[in-house]
């Protein structure tokens, strides 16, 4: 990147800090409910565990919240919801649902299939389940898709925006992920035979990938990170991670369950810190889009590029401002970022984990994409790797299905019934209920498959008993694999985020040689809130 755009961005941070109105309450104008409605919530609450509990739903906590194991789950440097997993495994059978209270709130986790079709098929614009956004990282990218509530802006959105990920869009995509594969692999010959962290260094080569996409430069910038200890300037790309892991603890408190936008209502230092840090991201991003949108309005040629559509979209009135294109290029980078880098981290790791898998795939790579010529190096690739190669192979394909059972970057979305309704054996989900399916959960219920917590690609084989529910005999519905989730508010991404890993494990394989050292993945989660990690010795083979 030029010093020119640095410079820019840099003063878009500054001016951002400066300009940028804080519009926080004063304490004396926090919300206050009174006592009688407060009595009245918890009498509701209350009245709906009873409810559940009457209909075989296993509460975890029985009717306490879980905001407090929540936080005890990150604390640990494990994912929301990591006890209910555990329970997922090994302690579900007969069970269709898990309960838990979220402060006045009753959630469900379906561990069964049985309800899952039904569901969905109620989440639409008008439906008796309102299909919810990713309430969580509300605070950060509001206007951004993922966490718009569902309604005819956003559909139309849907409409325009899904399109950028599919069809010749994604041949650009592609020529960013092997450009970025081999300054990874180029990094790795330059520290041959060392041990190096391989997540970190495959998340940092999603990052660069992730802003090719977005902008079609690199954003190599230090920005300043306001931490408990104080300020220090780090890369954006870290201070990004550091700040949305910030947020997730934020989420896990109970004056944010009970406030979605407490952050911009209190006035304690942690919050305030997370606000500056919130402000220093928004900034420069909105100093890269604005600096485009002078580019485009002066002549420029648009390129494919995700800020470039996004504008267009403006220019088009599909999109309603520059700053709802700042958020929604955000919460964009923020998913081929951190998601997609732990995918392929995840990917790699259970391969190497597991030999006779880690075998079958590269001989599938060596016999069917590189056609027996071991001797090509990272400069014959990029003709090889192409999407239409990449998806005659099944194996590969079941090994990143498989992955993102076992390990899904992302957990999915909620669904809140809008009315009493009655599902499959009369069971009766009562309004206001949250229903989440949870791939973190569903993906590893011992109810839908067997050996749950063992990484077999084979389960996606229609020809292997793994492809069966765990009876052997009945049918898995492809709807229990919710790496992506299903209904209208499934993720867009879903077509980047695979060719993403397949590109990197045919370069990894074909070109290179990992012995483990070190790991800290207790549980195999690389979720993409916590800092799983492991090492290994890296060996270029080509040389």
């Amino acid at each position: 990147m030029s010093n020119e755009v640095i410079i820019f961005v840099l003063v878009a941070v500054g001016l951002f800090f400066v300009l940028k109105p804080r519009g926080q309450a004063k304490e004396e104008n926090k919300r206050k409910k009174s006592d009688s409605e407060e009595e009245k919530t918890q009498v509701e609450s209350s009245s709906l565990y009873e409810h559940y509990q009457n209909q075989d739903v296993y509460f975890v906590e029985k009717d306490t919240s879980y905001v407090k194991q929540m936080k005890s789950e990150l604390e640990s440097n494990n994912p929301h919801f990591n006890k209910l997993r555990k329970l997922a495994a090994s302690d579900a059978k007969g069970k269709d649902f898990f309960g838990i209270q979220i402060e006045n709130k009753t959630w469900l986790f379906p561990v069964s299939q049985k309800h899952l079709k039904n569901l969905y098929s109620m989440t639409n614009l008008d439906g008796e389940m309102a299909s919810k956004p990713f309430n969580q990282a509300v605070g950060y990218a509001p206007l951004g898709m993922p966490f718009m509530e569902t309604n005819g802006h956003w559909k139309e959105l849907r409409k325009n925006l899904t399109a950028i990920f599919h069809s010749d869009w994604m041949d650009q995509y592609m020529e960013n992920f092997n450009v970025s594969m081999k300054e990874l692999i180029e990094m790795w010959k330059k520290n041959n035979n060392v041990e190096r962290n391989i997540k970190h260094d495959i998340c940092n080569m999603a990052y660069n990938s992730a802003v090719l996409s977005l902008t079609g430069n690199k954003l190599d910038v230090d920005v300043p990170y306001v931490g408990e200890k104080g300020t220090s300037d780090i890369h954006i790309r870290d201070a990004n991670t550091k700040t949305l892991n910030d947020f997730a603890h934020h989420a896990a408190t109970k004056e944010y369950a009970e406030d979605e936008k407490y952050r911009f209502k209190s006035n304690s230092s942690k919050v305030n810190r997370l606000n500056q840090n919130m402000d220093t991201l928004g900034g420069a991003l909105t100093g890269l889009v604005t600096g485009r949108v002078g580019e485009i309005t002066n002549g420029a040629t648009p390129k494919k590029t995700i800020v470039d559509a996004a504008i267009g979209l403006v220019t088009a009135g599909v999109v309603k401002s520059v700053d709802e294109a700042v958020q929604h290029g955000w919460a964009i980078l923020n998913g081929a970022h951190n998601n997609c880098g732990n995918a392929l981290s995840a990917a790699l790791y259970f391969l190497l984990k597991n030999p006779e898998c880690y075998e079958k795939l590269r001989k599938e790579f060596q016999e069917e994409l590189f056609n027996g010529k071991d001797d090509l190096d990272e400069s014959n690739l990029d003709s090889i790797i192409t999407r239409e190669n990449l998806k005659e192979l099944n194996y590969l394909s079941y090994v990143v299905k498989e992955t993102l059972r076992l390990s899904s970057p992302i957990y999915g979305k909620t669904m809140e019934a809008q009315k009493d309704v009655k599902l499959e054996d009369g069971f009766n989900v009562k309004k206001g209920t949250i229903i989440y399916p949870n791939n973190g959960v569903i993906g590893v219920s011992e109810n839908i498959w067997k050996d749950p917590l063992k990484f077999i690609p084979e389960r996606f084989d229609p020809e292997s008993p793994y492809f069966k529910l765990p009876d052997g005999k009945s049918k898995r519905e492809p709807i229990t694999w919710l790496a992506f989730g299903s209904g209208p508010r499934a993720c867009m991404g879903d077509n980047y985020s695979m060719y993403f890993v397949k590109v990197g494990l045919a370069y990894f394989m074909h070109l290179m040689e990992f012995n483990i050292k070190e790991e800290d993945t207790e549980g195999q989660l690389f979720y993409w809130l916590v800092d799983k990690n492991f090492t290994a010795e890296v060996k270029y083979t080509k040389a």
